[in-house]
């Protein structure tokens, strides 16, 4: 009983919103500052993926100096 409501009230808020032209300017307002957003942080985000992965190569390395030093783990 609950569910079927959940799915009329669901169904009946989706087909007003797409009738809705207020709606429509706000997703494509909010597509496009989304757009520009993405491009603008592109290069940081793929300078910042490049220093992880060379900090994770760092670490991982001195882990292994590190636990071949210590002799660990020991069996």
């Amino acid at each position: 009983m609950i569910s079927q409501l959940v799915h009329l009230s669901t169904k009946f808020v989706t087909e007003k919103l797409l009738q809705s032209p207020a709606f429509h300017r706000f997703a494509t307002t909010t597509h496009t500052h989304i757009s520009r957003i993405t491009e603008k942080a592109s290069p940081y985000i793929e300078e910042s993926a490049k220093r992880t992965e060379i900090f994770m190569n760092s670490f991982r390395e001195s882990l292994k100096r590190e636990a071949e030093k210590t002799n660990w783990p020991k069996v």
